[in-house]
């Protein structure tokens, strides 16, 4: 039977998919194709199909799959809110997201502990820029309709906000347990933007 392309592209995402838990999982030398292929459930032929070797794979995985985790996540920042209270929602929805959602925690691992050992260093870090390039544009955004009560310029709260959320993935990574629960992230969200502002 002849297949479609919508398989395919189901095929691809159940790929992705299994290639980010395993390479969560078992790292970049653990984790092998034939291990995705089967999480996947898939032949190793269907993984080189859609994909050339690992590092390929793992440049899909994480321009994918930010792409996809971003899109509800950045959306809390286009609501019709005051700006301050939208950042403090985007950073509280961010760290429950890396508390409670195996995918969302399996990315920062991925991206904060295996893609640095695993792709060339200039190439990665001119793709992990763009998949950030969503992230800075509303956040600057927001930040630069309350620019008139920040304490510091917009690049110094941009960067405090960026670093904020750089730790709180590493910390999923390396540390899940020290996260904090939902009603903690709200106030530690609440903190980090009020303590960028002179006046709420």
């Amino acid at each position: 039977m002849r297949r479609t392309a919508a398989d395919a592209a189901l095929t691809r995402e159940a790929i992705t998919r299994a290639a980010l838990h395993c390479f969560a999982r078992d790292g970049w030398e653990g984790c092998s194709l034939v291990d995705v292929a089967r999480d996947a459930g898939v032949t190793r032929g269907a993984v080189y199909h859609h994909f050339s070797g690992k590092p390929d794979l793992l440049t899909a995985v994480l321009a994918e799959q930010w792409e996809l985790q971003a899109r509800d996540l950045l959306a809390v920042l286009d609501a019709e809110q005051p700006a301050a209270d939208r950042l403090t929602a985007f950073l509280a929805d961010y760290l429950q997201r890396l508390q409670e959602e195996r995918p969302f925690r399996d990315l920062a691992v991925v991206s904060t502990l295996v893609a640095p050992r695993a792709l060339p260093l200039q190439p990665g870090l001119s793709a992990k820029r763009d998949n950030m390039r969503p992230w800075t544009e509303r956040i600057d955004r927001a930040l630069g309709e309350c620019e008139d009560v920040l304490r510091a310029p917009l690049n110094a709260s941009r960067f405090t906000i960026m670093t904020f959320i750089h730790g709180a993935a590493l910390t999923a990574a390396i540390s899940p347990a020290g996260l904090p629960g939902p009603e903690e992230g709200r106030r530690v969200a609440e903190s980090v933007v009020n303590g960028l502002m002179r006046s709420r």
